[in-house]
Parts: C-alpha cells; sequence; structure tokens
C-alpha cells in the first residue's frame, strides 16, 4: 500500500503561512478546524529543519505519541524531541521506508522548501489550506516559486464563522489527468 502524503496547513489571504520572523500569532485559535480528526488519523509527520526548529522554540513539544521525521540536508542536527529521528536521504526512499513499515497517513508538516521537493518528485498527494482572513503583506509564502505547474483538484471546502475558509484538494500527478475527472 502507497504512502498518502498530506500537506495540512493554515495561509494568510495573500499566501503566507508565517509573518516576518516566524511570527504566527495571526493564526485562529478560537477552534478546531477539523485538525482533530486530520490529526487522529496520521500515523507520521514529515517536516523540514527550518520547521523543526520553529516549532521546538515554542516550549512543550506539541506532537507526543506521533512518530516525526525530520528531513535536512545535513546530519549535523541535534533531535532532542520524542519519537523523533533525523533524515538525510532521498524522499522517494523515505516513503518507500514508511510504506514498508505499514506507515500509510503521513502529514507534511512543513517547511516550504521541503514541500517543493514532494511537489517536484511527484510525493505529495494531498493539500488541505485553511485560509484565514488576514492580509499580511509579507512573511514565509505558502508556497516558495520555481516548482513546476501542478493542477489540483477541489475535493470540497469548508466555510467557518469568523471567516476561516478550508480548502481540500486533490494533487493532480500531471495536467493530463485531470480531464478524466471532469
Amino acid at each position: 500500500m502507497r504512502v498518502t502524503v498530506t500537506l495540512f496547513i493554515a495561509a494568510s489571504l495573500d499566501g503566507y503561512i508565517a509573518g516576518p520572523d516566524d511570527d504566527l500569532s495571526w493564526l485562529f485559535t478560537d477552534a478546531d478546524y477539523g485538525f482533530s480528526s486530520f490529526y487522529a488519523g496520521i500515523d507520521t509527520l514529515i517536516m523540514g529543519r527550518g520547521t523543526y526548529e520553529v516549532v521546538r522554540s515554542f516550549g512543550e513539544w506539541p506532537y507526543p505519541g506521533k512518530r516525526t521525521i525530520v528531513v535536512s540536508r545535513s546530519s549535523g542536527l541535534e533531535i532532542d524531541t520524542p519519537e523523533t529521528e533525523l533524515y538525510c536521504g532521498d524522499l522517494p526512499g523515505l516513503t518507500d521506508h514508511l510504506a514498508a513499515q505499514d506507515r500509510h497517513n503521513v502529514w507534511l508538516v512543513g517547511g516550504g522548501e521541503l514541500v517543493r521537493s514532494f511537489l517536484e518528485q511527484g510525493l505529495l498527494d494531498q493539500i488541505t489550506v485553511s485560509m484565514h482572513p488576514i492580509l499580511l503583506g509579507t512573511g514565509v509564502p505558502l508556497f516558495p516559486g520555481g516548482f513546476r505547474r501542478t493542477m489540483l483538484l477541489l475535493k470540497d471546502t469548508s466555510t467557518f464563522e469568523g471567516g476561516l475558509v478550508q480548502l481540500n484538494y486533490h494533487v493532480m500527478p500531471d495536467d493530463e489527468e485531470l480531464l478524466s475527472y471532469s
């Protein structure tokens, strides 16, 4: 069975996942927005080194009981959180390894470079973006430029009191397959 990799992420309406200096103070915290249900269904988290370092700065590790893999180009990163390991290999090898271990529901937590790599290699299956009704003007972009055109198929949307809109997409393997879903 193949691994399903999902990017579940929040963004401002102008396309930023964090403000300057990784500021997240603008994120809505008044409701769950489907996160608990999503989180209950995943068995592994994958994140980049930068995302790991930002999450570590929050204090208590927010992902207890979930296997976490930190992808980095260098093996010098110190890992000091529970059930967390460093991975420095190729991404197809990682997803194959997870499938062999019966790990099939993966949350791609971030960062942008890692998301771009998953997209480029055809390893990202689903994208859920919670669009917050705020314009940040600058910050960390949801999708850094430089990847190939990728078609998405809208699966569903949810709207919430306060203006947050959640968009759920299936990532199409290539442009041609979009016609078969019409």
